[in-house]
């Protein structure tokens, strides 16, 4: 005997019109750096791994690592990891901007966890090996890896050695997008300048989101290539443009 259909299987349906009014509605970020124009191109949100290249992204991660800690719903009130693989990690510049936000300095460098490399192969082996646990026993939404295309170019790694240092080097940034998404946390990495056009080419493919940025007299211009949307671009007019200008 045919069974009827049931009144389940008919709740399924919705009205067209429906599903295109929740597709107008705009995502929220999950955490901002506090300039207009900046947030609203870019939209930060957990789950995404998102590659700045230039010098003033040291700033902006240092802000960013801040405004991390902000209460809800500033922010997402959470710990950060800080890799740091630039050797460029400043707390004087993480406690002026704890000052600026209002928040207690101390509390904020108990709450930011830095790990740092002097070797390519120590690079790697804190992301992939120690990363995944540091953010489940810190419940960290933010991580924060710093230069991360310098080691790799250092004049230590030789000639014979650079084929296998690339290999690691894209096994590192695929692992950075699939923590990302597997812990829901942003992860942010840094390339202050462009030293190698594969390694370039490898982190610009491993993230979802990369960003350009430059400092042109007193504006700071942000270009965003995104894999699958057209490239946009935001400028930053001061006093936001004044917090990324220490770097330079």
């Amino acid at each position: 005997m045919v069974q009827s259909t049931s009144a389940l299987a008919v709740q399924d349906f919705v009205r067209v019109d429906s599903l295109l009014l929740g597709a107008q509605v705009a995502p929220q970020p999950d955490l901002t750096f506090g300039v207009e124009a900046l947030d609203n191109t870019l939209c930060l949100n957990f789950g995404q791994f998102i590659a700045f290249q230039g010098k003033p992204a040291h700033s902006m991660c240092t802000l960013l690592c801040v405004r991390a800690m902000l209460p809800q719903p500033l922010g997402p009130d959470c710990d950060v990891l800080f890799v740091d693989g630039g050797n460029n990690f400043d707390p004087y510049a993480i406690s002026d901007s704890s000052v600026e936000h209002g928040l207690d300095t101390e509390k904020v460098l108990e709450r930011l966890h830095v790990s740092r490399a002097f070797t390519h192969h120590q690079l790697a082996c804190i992301i992939t090996d120690k990363l995944p646990s540091a953010i489940r026993k810190f419940s960290a939404k933010l991580v924060v890896v710093s230069d991360i295309t310098q080691l790799y170019c250092d004049p230590d790694v030789r000639d014979d050695d650079k084929e296998d240092a690339s290999r690691i080097f894209a096994k590192t940034t695929r692992a950075l997008r699939t923590f990302a998404r597997q812990y829901q946390c942003l992860i942010v990495a840094t390339n202050f300048e462009p030293r190698n056009f594969l390694l370039d080419r490898t982190l610009t493919c491993a993230a979802h989101v990369l960003v350009n940025v430059e400092q042109k007299a007193n504006l700071t211009q942000f270009s965003l290539k995104h894999p699958h949307l057209p490239s946009r671009t935001a400028i930053a007019l001061a006093p936001g443009v004044k917090i990324l200008e220490g770097c330079l």
